[in-house]
């Protein structure tokens, strides 16, 4: 295997690194700017994992081009300074409009080999195991976002985007489903920690005919069945299970609309978590005698840090690496000032190392890039409607700041300078929390609980206000 520093020092030496305005010019990998950084983050993430089960890294949405094209490099370095060999992606690959190339197609082709030649090749080399979804912008791109313009596009095939993800980019100790040709669904698993990874498709559809947006968002009956009767239902006892796919499908960490699209998924989730009969899509699943737990349902798609507890399930969507800004409010007010994505410093990036300790019901993450570390409980605290919970953070240390926030749905509010980037309003109706770290439980719903060191390092604690 290559070694860190001759992977360091070699193989990428001159990859093409592109700016959030597209252009293109050659300049070494990190240099001595990021070493002290990458060696603390390290030496944090292997103290993590002595206490964790398994760790794996977690980086979505790219959008190649707009993006500076270095986290391929540094997660290839963390993985020789950690061991930490897994790395999750959770698609759209591809610039979410292609104008600016010489024609549409060349926006996708050119994403999809820029993809191969900065992160699968540099995480390949240093001994990474690379595990990819499909995004709705995999492989599809609409020339503008301009009306008239954006009637063009262009669109690869559903056997094309799986030709890519699964077979050529994802490792292959995967199982698909056979009898689904262009299915960019699968399932591995870890035997040391006994987690089943799932990977779902959420937009496993095509629009025929149409060049301006290809692909559809849901999942369809095939995919369901199959994920049902083959991925969860053959765990192995003692298993658990973490689901990445790129579209949420709960709100706060998903929007309205794409909720309503993707309520049959949630439904097998759900019915899996809660052991019940479900109808879906015209058939019935019973998950009476399920084995273990959904541990995790991780996202992408909002470009932006946030996480729900809802019906046993934590969900947690997780910011862009591309350079944009909408990372910045839509993570909002829980990350502080996040920092622009900047060449040249360590703000570059955005991924997460991902360490998940079964026993003790926590997952912690470790941020890349701009933002902070969380540790997110798994199980939630129960209290009554009229009663008090009192919070006592033991991850972080210093001085704390006690935040909550309802956990069902979130609010937009227009922001005058960027249609597509609205401020984000969180509900507090559920339930209040004091300074000191006491919350008064108002009405029954979900509720997220935060304690925030004076980094804005996060606890985060979910809780269930029943009537």
């Amino acid at each position: 295997m290559t070694s860190r520093r001759e992977f360091i020092a070699g193989c990428v030496s001159a990859a093409f690194v592109g700016g959030a305005g597209g252009r293109d010019h050659v300049r070494p990998c990190p240099g001595a700017y990021y070493e002290s950084y990458l060696e603390a983050m390290a030496a944090r993430i292997r103290a993590n994992a002595v206490t964790c089960d398994v760790g794996f890294w977690f980086l979505t949405d790219p959008h190649v081009k707009t993006n500076h094209r270095q986290s391929g490099v540094v997660c290839a370095d963390l993985i020789g300074r950690t061991g930490i060999r897994r790395v999750l992606c959770g698609g759209d690959l591809v610039e979410a409009f292609g104008k600016g190339y010489p024609t549409d197609r060349d926006a996708v082709d050119f994403a999809i080999g820029t993809f191969r030649e900065q992160w699968v090749k540099p995480l390949r080399a240093a001994d990474g195991m690379l595990y990819c979804a499909k995004g709705n912008h995999d492989f599809t791109v609409r020339h503008s976002m301009d009306t008239a313009d954006g009637l063009r596009g262009f669109t690869y095939s559903g056997a094309e985007a799986r030709r890519h993800i699964v077979e050529s980019w994802t490792e292959t100790d995967v199982t698909t489903n056979a009898n689904d040709p262009s299915g960019c669904y699968y399932f591995f698993d870890d035997a040391s920690a006994k987690i089943r990874f799932i990977v779902a498709d959420t937009t496993d559809s095509e629009r025929a005919g149409d060049v301006a947006w290809g692909v559809a968002y849901g999942v369809h009956d095939t995919q369901l069945a199959w994920l049902a009767e083959t991925a969860f239902g053959t765990l192995p006892v003692g298993y658990d299970v973490v689901v990445m796919h790129h579209i949420p499908v709960v709100g706060v960490v998903g929007s309205e609309g794409d909720v309503q699209n993707f309520a049959n998924l949630r439904d097998l989730l759900e019915g899996y978590q809660k052991r019940a009969v479900v109808r879906i899509g015209g058939r019935v699943f019973d998950f009476s005698r399920a084995q273990g737990r959904i541990l995790l349902d991780l996202t992408g798609h909002m470009h932006a840090e946030r996480q729900t507890f809802q019906s046993g399930i934590l969900h947690v969507t997780e910011p862009c690496d591309a350079a944009y800004f909408d990372y910045i409010l839509g993570s909002a007010p829980w990350c502080g000032n996040l920092p622009e994505k900047k060449g040249g410093t360590v703000y570059e990036q955005t991924f997460d190392a991902v360490q998940i300790a079964k026993s003790r019901k926590y997952v912690r993450f470790t941020r890349v890039g701009g933002g902070q570390d969380r540790v997110i409980h798994l199980e939630p605290r129960v209290v009554r409607v009229g009663e008090t919970l009192r919070f006592e953070p033991s991850f972080f240390g210093g001085d704390t700041t006690f935040a909550c926030y309802n956990g069902d749905r979130i609010g937009f509010r227009p922001n005058p300078g960027n249609r597509w980037n609205p401020f984000v309003v969180y509900g507090t109706d559920f339930a209040e929390i004091s300074a000191t770290g006491v919350l008064a439980a108002r009405k029954p719903g979900p509720v997220i609980a935060l304690a925030m060191d004076a980094n804005r390092n996060k606890e985060i604690f979910p809780v269930t206000v029943v009537a």
